[in-house]
Protein backbone atom coordinates (compact mmCIF):
# COMPACT_ATOMS: atom_id res chain seq x y z
CA UNK A 1 0.00 0.00 0.00
CA UNK A 2 1.13 3.34 -0.79
CA UNK A 3 0.40 6.59 0.25
CA UNK A 4 0.46 9.98 -1.57
CA UNK A 5 0.25 13.33 0.08
CA UNK A 6 -0.45 16.51 -1.90
CA UNK A 7 2.47 18.56 -1.24
CA UNK A 8 1.53 22.52 -0.09
CA UNK A 9 2.44 24.33 -3.33
CA UNK A 10 4.52 28.02 -2.86
CA UNK A 11 0.97 29.56 -2.72
CA UNK A 12 -2.02 27.88 -0.28
CA UNK A 13 -5.01 28.03 -1.71
CA UNK A 14 -8.24 28.99 0.59
CA UNK A 15 -10.30 25.87 -0.09
CA UNK A 16 -13.20 26.81 2.59
CA UNK A 17 -15.89 24.47 2.55
CA UNK A 18 -18.84 26.97 2.76
CA UNK A 19 -18.22 27.63 -1.33
CA UNK A 20 -16.76 25.33 -2.94
CA UNK A 21 -14.48 26.39 -5.52
CA UNK A 22 -13.94 24.55 -9.14
CA UNK A 23 -10.26 24.76 -8.02
CA UNK A 24 -11.21 22.59 -5.17
CA UNK A 25 -13.57 20.23 -7.68
CA UNK A 26 -10.35 19.65 -9.74
CA UNK A 27 -7.94 18.74 -7.32
CA UNK A 28 -10.68 15.90 -5.88
CA UNK A 29 -10.93 15.09 -9.19
CA UNK A 30 -7.42 14.59 -9.29
CA UNK A 31 -6.51 12.76 -6.67
CA UNK A 32 -9.32 10.54 -7.78
CA UNK A 33 -7.89 9.68 -11.04
CA UNK A 34 -4.65 8.86 -9.02
CA UNK A 35 -6.09 6.21 -7.26
CA UNK A 36 -4.82 2.67 -9.40
CA UNK A 37 -7.49 0.07 -9.06
CA UNK A 38 -8.26 0.32 -5.55
CA UNK A 39 -7.81 2.87 -3.22
CA UNK A 40 -9.28 6.04 -1.23
CA UNK A 41 -8.74 9.66 -1.05
CA UNK A 42 -9.15 11.29 1.91
CA UNK A 43 -10.41 15.19 2.75
CA UNK A 44 -9.06 16.44 6.09
CA UNK A 45 -11.28 19.84 6.83
CA UNK A 46 -10.46 22.41 9.47
CA UNK A 47 -12.04 25.48 10.66
CA UNK A 48 -14.15 24.78 7.37
CA UNK A 49 -10.76 24.96 5.12
CA UNK A 50 -9.90 21.71 3.17
CA UNK A 51 -6.10 21.51 4.83
CA UNK A 52 -5.33 18.44 3.11
CA UNK A 53 -6.00 15.43 0.20
CA UNK A 54 -4.57 12.08 1.00
CA UNK A 55 -4.55 9.54 -1.82
CA UNK A 56 -4.24 6.32 -1.09
CA UNK A 57 -3.32 3.11 -3.32
CA UNK A 58 -3.95 -0.40 -2.05
CA UNK A 59 -2.36 -3.31 -3.56
CA UNK A 60 -4.51 -6.62 -3.31
CA UNK A 61 -2.89 -9.88 -3.30
CA UNK A 62 -3.67 -12.72 -5.35
CA UNK A 63 -3.99 -15.16 -2.60
CA UNK A 64 -7.20 -16.68 -1.15
CA UNK A 65 -7.34 -16.69 2.81
CA UNK A 66 -9.12 -20.30 2.17
CA UNK A 67 -5.67 -21.49 -0.08
CA UNK A 68 -3.47 -20.53 3.11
Amino acid sequence: MTNSVQQPTETMVDYSTKKITRDLVGEVKQALKNVRGWGSVEIYVQDYKVTQITERNIKKTSHNIKDL
